[in-house]
């Protein structure tokens, strides 16, 4: 039996890789990403999907916990709520390599560094932890928002992740 789900308002996979697990942990992460599933494509509910996860990610494979939380993280991370972001991507937790997906992770490796990124900000100080690649979707989004838009070079080490989905180059920066 397969473990992939497909998000209805995504129409691709919501989980892509099927780690070597037992069947009645798959079963578990399965269960799990099946009520994040309903939360965003029944409830369109970004805070549910946010709360499933805090409340049960303890119940996760390693893998499953990474791959979710990006998810979980494109839905509903913001500015607002970053600081209990920071808490789960700090996670010890192994397979943390599972957290952007393998073209996501790609694409970080090609980048040349130092790179400059740009974030749209409200004040500082900004805790917020998303920052782009691409000047002219920050600069858009920041009018859109009425937010300024500030810059920032950052060296490879700097960067925790990148991640394509949202169409925004985001580059995770903790």
């Amino acid at each position: 039996m397969s473990y992939h789900f497909v998000a209805e308002n995504e129409k691709r996979y919501f989980t892509r890789r099927v780690p070597n697990l037992p069947e009645k942990q798959l079963m578990r992460d399965s269960k799990i990403i099946s009520q994040i599933i309903r939360a965003w494509d029944v409830d369109g509910d970004a805070e549910k999907v946010k709360e499933i996860f805090f409340n049960k990610c303890r119940l996760l494979s390693n893998p499953r916990y990474w791959e979710v939380l990006r998810t979980v993280w494109v839905i509903a991370g913001k500015t607002e709520n970053a600081d209990e972001f920071r808490h789960y991507l700090k996670s010890t937790r192994p397979c943390k390599g599972w957290f952007m997906t393998l073209e996501d992770a790609e694409a970080l490796d090609k980048m040349e560094f130092p790179l400059t990124v740009y974030r749209a900000y409200d004040k500082e100080p900004d805790p917020g932890i998303s920052w782009t690649t691409d000047k002219q979707w920050c600069e858009e989004y920041a009018a859109g928002k009425g937010r300024k838009v500030k810059s920032r070079l950052v060296e490879r080490k700097d960067v925790y992740a990148y991640i394509s989905r949202r169409g925004e180059e985001e580059i995770m920066i903790l």
